[in-house]
């Protein structure tokens, strides 16, 4: 997880289970959590505050998911295959 957004983990939880629900509710059943975590951790720049936060949960979109997923298999960034 990204460090600034350690903070506020507990705190959107919750949202981003839901988020990730979402996803899989459209057919994208690979995503998990902790890689969406790390996804949002990549659109936000610092400082980061808890309403940026959740307006980069909100607006995160299936296929941008789906690109920072594939660049990161490309790059050989993906830290295990569960990130898939």
């Amino acid at each position: 997880m990204h460090p600034e957004l350690r903070p506020y983990a507990d705190q959107l939880q919750w949202l981003c289970e839901a988020k990730v629900e979402e996803f899989r509710l459209m057919g994208y059943n690979s995503i998990d959590v902790d890689s969406f975590w790390a996804y949002i951790g990549t659109k936000l720049s610092n400082p980061v505050s808890l309403h940026r936060v959740v307006d980069a949960i909100l607006s995160a979109k299936p296929n941008d998911y789906m690109t920072y997923v594939t660049l990161g298999a490309l790059r050989g960034d993906l830290a295990t295959p569960n990130d898939v």
